[in-house]
């Protein structure tokens, strides 16, 4: 990028806008140095500081902390710097940032990520949940056309809990009670449509009702729902008045015509090789892996700026 072309971007940053979070993206995605675009944004911004908070212009300089200049509003009374506001503020190792960016579009292990960065193992903990938050977050708001709707059972895990209660802790490959237990297993329902809008949640219980209320908001009122032969999918159907096809696997049925949950049961399974990687994943937060399996699906090949960019909303560490 070149100076007049850089000087464009960053004299976005002086208000909290999703203008400044674009620019500040645009930056990484030309990969400049974070260190450098941080030096060059701090130049910039000093030159007509606005509040990141208010956008008064009515500031004040306020001494300087982590070698950027700091501010202070005269209308709110707060303080602030250039990266107020964007996923760079009060970020510590600026220069490990995008490299775990690319940890986590790798798909590494913490143990991995942190050493591939240089920081130690609770960070990349950390800012592994930092940068997954908004992904667990953002699914499909509708589903519609011929929704494909099933179940997947992932074991429950306590990993990295210091107090377990009711039971020792359990050692790796211990086999699972026999059936699906809910004391073993967490259940999480997977709603697809054709066009790869796609819904996960994890259930507390297998009952009608909570079903009903995942699936309620998000599938269209004129949509085919198929599913397998669970009776709380056609206690929905009937509910809302949904046309519905109920394959009963266990009596070998796969298909019914062109019908079939083969869309929603190829991205179960890509869901749980993806996730053995991990060698079990802590139930708590599973929900973020979800959605960083999600982001997969959407965004086909992760990049450090596509990482960045699902991180945009958090702006601490």
């Amino acid at each position: 990028m070149d100076g007049k072309g850089f000087q464009a971007l960053v004299a976005q940053l002086g208000d909290l806008s999703t203008v400044q979070r674009e620019a500040l993206i645009a930056a990484l995605k030309r990969k400049l140095p974070v260190d450098e675009a941080v030096e060059l944004i701090d130049t910039r911004f000093c030159a007509d500081p606005t509040c990141g908070h208010c956008g008064s212009r009515d500031v004040r300089g306020w001494s300087s902390q982590s070698g950027l200049k700091r501010y202070r509003c005269k209308d709110c009374a707060k303080t602030f710097n250039a990266l107020t506001g964007t996923p760079l503020a009060q970020l510590h190792r600026r220069d490990a940032w995008l490299a775990y960016a690319q940890a986590v579009a790798d798909g590494l292990s913490l143990r991995k990520a942190a050493k591939h960065c240089g920081i130690a193992l609770d960070t990349a903990f950390r800012w592994r949940h930092r940068f997954l938050t908004t992904a667990k977050d953002v699914k499909a708001k509708a589903v519609k056309g011929i929704v494909e709707a099933d179940e997947t059972f992932i074991r429950k895990s306590a990993k990295g809990s210091k107090r377990l209660v009711g039971r020792a802790p359990r050692k790796r490959g211990t086999p699972a009670k026999s059936g699906l237990s809910s004391d073993d297993y967490a259940p999480v329902l997977i709603v697809r449509d054709r066009h790869g809008a796609t819904l996960d949640h994890m259930l507390p219980d297998l009952e009608a009702p909570t079903f009903a209320r995942v699936m309620k908001p998000v599938v269209a009122h004129d949509a085919l729902l198929v599913s397998d032969g669970r009776g709380a999918y056609g206690q929905f159907a009937d509910h809302e008045g949904l046309l519905h096809i109920a394959l009963n696997a266990s009596k070998g049925e796969r298909t019914y015509g062109s019908y079939h949950i083969q869309n929603v049961n190829a991205y179960i399974s890509r869901l749980k090789d993806w996730l053995r990687r991990f060698k079990g994943v802590a139930t708590h937060y599973l929900p973020s892996y979800l959605g960083w399996r999600r982001m997969i699906e959407r965004e086909g090949d992760l990049t450090p700026a596509r990482i960045v960019m699902q991180a945009m909303p958090q702006a601490s560490t």
